[in-house]
This record gives structure tokens, C-alpha cells and sequence, in this order.
């Protein structure tokens, strides 16, 4: 792959190449030299104008191979970022507020009850202390969980009831375990 065509000036596409300086750094510093993450590629645009492409890291761990634009990698459960991105365009339109009650827009939410205590014969629900909101839902702090991690003492009989997931594999389904975050930095 050929080199990508950035801007001369950040400034020109809206901006701030000191801002966008601080990228490198920061990925290098809490992913790559934490060896969270071997390498990576950050690419910022607009409007279809490149303003900073940067590689760094490891494509290869085992040999030292650097990451270049052209590295092909693995990714995983993009519905998430595909679907927030979605959210946001939505967002800037002003379409919704980040703290509006998801039932705002999926009106089964109303009304939600989360786990209390129990097993799965046996259990206890009660109300959250607060509605599940937008930002819950993008932030992962919702108290929805994952079906297929099979934790939680309410997941068997989930699989069994849930009439929406009838016809989902096990590992399609989920359900709320936990009330919202309550403290006021969420």
C-alpha cells in the first residue's frame, strides 16, 4: 500500500496539530510499552482528508516487525464502535440527549426490574435506583450482561424465557443483572 495523502496543515480540515501530536504518545505510553496492545495505526479525517496517519508498535511480537499501513489486523465485535459511531451522528443532530432513559427510545425498558438476590428458582428483582440511560449503554455501565458468559445465577432461566431469544444460539443472549452506575462522575 502506498503512502496515504494527509494534509499539509491539521488546521485546514478543523484541527489542532498539537492535539493530534499527542496521540502518538499516548497510545505508545498505555497500550504498546504497557503491552497492552502489540501495535497499532491511528488514522484522524474528515470530510474523506487524512490529517495524521501514525504506525507504531509490533505487527509480528515474536520477530520485531513493525506496524505499517498496510498490516492487516484481526478484529473483534465491531457491532460496539459501529453502532456508538451511529449513536453520535444521531447525537450531533440533536436527536437525543446522552442522559435520556433508553426507554425513551425502546419503550420495553420502561419499567425494567434488575436482580436483587437469589437463584435462578428462587429470586428477588427490585427497581434500579435510576433509568438506564444512553450514556449507560455507550459507556458499557447499563448492567446488561452477556448471555454467553453464563455468570450470573439468572442466566439459565434467561435462556430458557426470554421469548425474543427463542431462536438464538446461548450465546446470543443476555439480560440486566445490575442497576446503572449511581455516582455523580458517570
Amino acid at each position: 500500500m502506498g503512502a496515504l495523502d494527509v494534509v499539509d496543515r491539521a488546521e485546514d480540515l478543523g484541527f489542532s496539530s498539537p492535539r493530534l501530536a499527542r496521540i502518538r504518545p499516548f497510545f505508545e505510553d498505555h497500550y504498546v510499552r504497557k503491552g497492552l496492545l502489540p501495535g497499532l495505526i491511528t488514522l484522524v479525517a474528515r470530510r474523506g482528508r487524512v490529517a495524521s496517519v501514525e504506525c507504531f508498535g509490533s505487527r509480528d511480537v515474536a520477530t520485531g516487525a513493525p506496524v505499517e499501513l498496510d498490516t492487516i489486523f484481526r478484529l473483534y465485535s465491531m457491532t460496539k464502535p459501529i453502532v456508538s459511531v451511529a449513536l453520535m451522528t444521531l447525537y450531533e443532530q440533536g436527536l437525543f440527549q446522552l442522559d435520556d432513559p433508553v426507554s425513551r427510545v425502546i419503550p420495553e425498558f420502561a419499567g425494567l426490574r434488575v436482580w436483587d438476590d437469589g437463584t435462578p428458582l428462587g429470586y428477588r428483582t427490585t427497581f434500579p435506583e435510576r433509568e438506564m440511560n444512553i450514556r449507560d449503554l455507550l459507556t458499557h455501565t447499563s448492567g446488561l450482561t452477556y448471555g454467553f458468559m453464563g455468570r450470573h445465577p439468572l442466566s439459565p432461566r434467561w435462556w430458557r424465557s426470554c421469548p425474543s431469544c427463542r431462536s438464538c444460539s446461548r450465546r446470543d443472549r443476555g439480560g440486566a443483572t445490575a442497576s446503572p452506575p449511581t455516582c455523580a462522575a458517570t
